[in-house]
């Protein structure tokens, strides 16, 4: 006999109370017992108790088993309860018709007891798995909705990290540039950046992790993290890629690696110095239509062997130049019948977009991959950037002048002596002079007095630079990291008696420029102020 708490229960139902006696006397030793006389009943106790399974006797009054059976299959909250029919009709015909309405099974009356335990047992245990079955496919299910939840926050985090704002930089109008990218799962290991490393010089990369998922995401942002932080110090796309691959061969114990092409764009002369690390050629088309492919490769895949030297190349960009860098997601895309899309077709889709504009060239071969996939699903992430160059490329770097002094309050006239003379050369107005002369005083005596402790010697760079109707100067000092920009402007419409103390030559110095910026850099405070001289 089975234990009271886990006797499972079994509703007999039944229109004759002998019926009931006999299946009670069979069965109540080992599982709880209800019974119903009729249909309603039966369908109520169903409803509320739930039992385990129902012996269901066919022909009944008003309500037969065959409806009684249709109205538990159709309820979301019975329709799992195995039925059993227990009839004194065997027509074949009515056993059919019972295993169409859901039945379990079918006993003719009179009801042989070894048979009817039998049944009763091997039902139960059935329905107990495919609960089991159900529970499990729960909990799976909880955890596939998290693992996806997850995932979901993971594509976004990863999409975050990628610069999605156009146009990017709308103060630049001496280029346009756009990308996108799309991952083949929900988190991928391609990426693209572009940002400026000084004023007119724009880095942009594009990289493709190997593998997919979250560990090449994870790599994906270690290494995009690692280039940024480089290039802000070093402006050489050979250097770069050498100290980023050193980086990460020390500690790759995945052996993963990447495909990478990272290039610096002088906005002004239209230069662009490249590496390329096993990464898929980029493409460049010329106004007149004719396309160049930006070759060599000029080391192996980043990640895999330390102490690899990388080359680069450089490339003059004319005035409505486009440059297409992309990763293999597009070469490699398939159709259904596992055709590539191969290096042609971009040649050929470049050559035929004629509107202007990065965003209309990546929409175009993204529109035209997939169009060429069809119904075939994406294997690999795609990653499309695109670059116009609008400027006419100025000649040279303009003239230039580099100076460096002590830090003594000394060397200030020096410095000012010097731009004069410079200035001259450069046709520099004298109300300029006067006012850059007024910056030079201000800054110089600010990092002679306060950068410093002791009596040390210490240098400060200077470097001025006219070119392009600017004129640019960088102050640089291995002093105590300060920035003079941050400190709030003085009110100064009170009176000098109701002012504070201070404030006021940084206030000049940023109405005098056109731009001022502070950056702390290889250990070293760097100014840089630009004036643009046709203001």
């Amino acid at each position: 006999m089975a234990s009271e708490a886990k006797r499972p229960t079994i509703l007999a139902v039944d229109d004759t109370p002998e019926n009931l006696d006999i299946v009670k006397g069979i069965l109540s030793d080992d599982y709880h017992i209800k019974v119903a006389v009729n249909g309603q009943i039966a369908l109520k106790i169903a409803q509320s108790q739930s039992p385990d399974l129902i012996l269901l006797d066919i022909m009944m009054p008003k309500m037969d088993g065959y409806e009684v059976c249709r109205q538990l299959k159709a309820n979301p909250e019975t329709r799992d309860i195995p039925v059993i029919f227990l009839t004194a009709k065997g027509e074949t015909a009515d056993e059919a018709g019972g295993f169409e309405l859901g039945a379990a099974d079918y006993i003719l009356k009179p009801v042989n007891p070894p048979l009817l335990l039998a049944r009763v047992k091997t039902h139960l245990a059935l329905k107990q798995n495919m609960d089991d079955l159900q529970a499990a496919y729960a909990v799976i299910n909880r955890q596939k909705e998290r693992m996806q939840n997850e995932l979901n926050v993971g594509r976004d985090i990863q999409m975050s990290m990628v610069p999605d704002t156009f146009p990017a930089f709308p103060e630049h109008d001496e280029f346009d540039i756009h990308a996108l990218l799309e991952p083949a799962r929900e988190i991928g290991g391609d990426f693209y950046d572009y940002f400026f490393v000084e004023r007119d010089k724009l880095c942009i990369c594009v990289g493709d992790v190997s593998g997919k998922g979250v560990p090449a995401a994870l790599f994906m942002a270690v290494t995009k993290t690692m280039i940024k932080s480089t290039a802000s110090e070093d402006h050489s796309p050979a250097s770069i890629m050498t100290r980023v691959n050193d980086e990460i061969s020390q500690d790759n114990p995945s052996s993963m690696f990447i495909t990478l092409f990272l290039g610096i764009l002088d906005v002004g002369t239209g230069k662009f110095s490249y590496t390329n690390a096993g990464h898929p050629y980029p493409y460049l088309k010329r106004p007149n239509g004719e396309i160049d492919t930006l070759k060599p490769v000029h080391g192996p895949v980043v990640g895999a062997i330390e102490g690899v030297a990388y080359g680069e190349d450089t490339v003059n960009l004319g005035k409505h130049d486009q440059l297409l860098i992309f990763t293999d997601g597009i070469t490699e895309a398939m159709d259904l019948s596992d055709q590539l899309y191969g290096e042609q077709r971009v040649i050929e889709l470049f050559q035929s977009v004629k509107e202007p504009g990065a965003d209309i060239l990546v929409a175009a071969t993204l529109e035209s991959v997939e169009r060429f996939a069809g119904e075939a699903e994406q294997a690999d992430d795609i990653t499309i950037l695109a670059l116009r160059y609008c400027a006419e490329p100025r000649e040279g770097a303009g003239e230039q002048l580099e100076i460096t002094i002590t830090n003594q309050l000394a060397e200030i006239d020096r410095v000012n002596d010097s731009f004069n003379e410079f200035a001259e050369q450069c046709g520099i107005p004298m109300m300029v002079s006067l006012q850059v002369n007024m910056v030079f005083d201000e800054l110089l005596t600010n990092v002679i007095s306060y950068a410093y402790s002791g009596n040390e010697a210490h240098s400060i760079e200077i470097v001025m630079a006219c070119a392009n109707e600017h004129l640019s100067i960088t102050i640089s000092d291995d002093g105590a990291p300060f920035n003079p920009f941050t400190r709030e402007d003085p009110d100064i419409t009170l009176a000098l008696e109701e002012r504070e103390i201070g404030g006021l030559g940084i206030h000049l110095v940023k109405n005098t420029m056109d731009e001022t910026v502070y950056q702390r850099r290889h250990n070293r405070n760097i100014v840089t102020l630009i004036k643009k001289l046709d203001s």
